[in-house]
């Protein structure tokens, strides 16, 4: 065990400020949105972006691990996120285009190389844990642009907040140094990897194919909290930003502690039946969010954004644990990045599809109903078949 605390201390900082890097500007989008000349629903688009570069450096990120190891693959992470947050802080929608594209160009990395960094590390038996643990980077991440963001923007301006953002996470890129020296001189260049490579791996085993179809339906529970939640409190409910940062952030401490209990509870029983449960309450405590009202007591909200965040932020782990089990031997990163590029399918769609919604339905909460439905089938159909086996 003594031997994965310093990998798993890694890629948990790593995994916590991409992504911070990757939720801020949804945070930031009530106030950016009018300077830009666009409405706030637009960061469905940009969050979309960012998830269209993840899904491709996601791709290429076994031939980078080949090539450099997985150390500096998490470095050039944390640095294309701060190239991003700062190129953003320009205004212009060229310049949140490249935001868009090196934030999520940096976030595509992170699994596969932490991935294949902890498979080595980790002990079998506690693998989905391990993996949930780093995963609760994703929640530590919204939860740090949730309460740090909105404080930073009203005394220093937004983009300040997003130059605050990128300096920690260049810092991380320095501390991680030492580590990947060492990495380099005990490890020779692995073999190349096509780019291909890993979406023939998932396609080549039905396993991991239906994996990866299940976690783009719930990735699509995941980015419709991510990326609206912040605008349904603030802009429907007329929560003020500060106060609807700190509901956002209770949803992605519900995600942390999630994270960590259903790592627990799926190395205890079944990794597919646990994904088969967090399936039914996404949809039950989706459908709960659904019917937030403005005379609702603070308390009553929270604990519903605490519900959904525990199930639609609390699933990742499991799932990238059951991928690495499934993976040949040495090629946990390769089959990550073809696993994840399914996965980020549903990330990128959701975002817009979401905004549409939103305009059609007159609402975000009948939005929030409508994107309820496909993690209950999708749960509901996990537990039916380990029911039948």
């Amino acid at each position: 065990m003594k031997g994965v605390v310093l990998p798993l201390a890694i890629t948990l900082a790593v995994q916590a400020l991409t992504s911070m890097a990757m939720i801020a500007p949804a945070v930031m989008a009530p106030v950016v949105a009018p300077e830009l000349g666009v409405s706030p629903q637009g960061i469905g688009w940009f969050v979309a972006l960012e998830y269209l570069f993840g899904m491709l450096s996601g791709l290429a990120c076994g031939a980078l691990i080949g090539r450099f190891g997985p150390l500096r693959a998490c470095q050039i992470s944390v640095c294309l996120a701060a190239a991003g947050l700062v190129a953003g802080a320009g205004a212009v929608l060229p310049a949140v285009f490249a935001a868009a594209a090196l934030i999520g160009s940096g976030y595509g990395l992170v699994n596969p190389a932490s991935s294949h960094i902890l498979a080595r590390a980790s002990p079998p038996r506690m693998m989905s844990l391990i993996f949930s643990i780093k995963q609760t980077g994703v929640p530590l991440g919204g939860a740090l642009a949730g309460a740090l963001v909105p404080p930073l923007i009203l005394y220093l301006g937004w983009r300040w907040s997003a130059a605050v953002a990128a300096l920690l996470c260049l810092s991380l890129a320095f501390l991680i140094q030492p580590a990947r020296i060492a990495e380099h001189r005990g490890a020779g260049i692995g073999a190349s990897v096509s780019f291909w490579a890993p979406l023939g791996m998932v396609f080549a085993n039905p396993p991991v194919l239906e994996l990866a179809i299940v976690s783009m339906i719930f990735g699509s529970a995941q980015l419709a909290l991510i990326a609206y939640f912040v605008s349904y409190l603030n802009l429907e409910l007329e929560y003020s930003l500060v106060v609807a940062g700190l509901i956002y952030s209770s949803a992605h401490a519900a995600g942390v502690v999630g994270r960590i209990f259903w790592g627990a509870v799926a190395d205890r029983f079944s990794p597919r039946r646990t994904l088969g449960l967090l399936g039914v309450l996404m949809a039950l405590s989706g459908a709960a969010a659904a019917g937030l009202s403005a005379d609702w007591p603070l308390p009553l909200v929270i604990l519903v954004s605490t519900l959904f965040g525990a199930s639609a932020v609390g699933w990742n782990g499991v799932y990238l644990a059951e991928a690495a089990r499934l993976a040949p031997a040495g090629q946990v990163g390769v089959v990550t990045g073809g696993i994840q590029f399914v996965t980020f399918l549903g990330a990128l769609a959701t975002p817009p599809l979401f905004g549409v919604v939103v305009g059609l339905a007159g609402g975000y909460g009948k939005a929030y109903l409508v994107f309820s439905l496909l993690p209950g089938l999708a749960g509901a159909y996990l537990l039916a078949r380990m029911q039948r086996s």
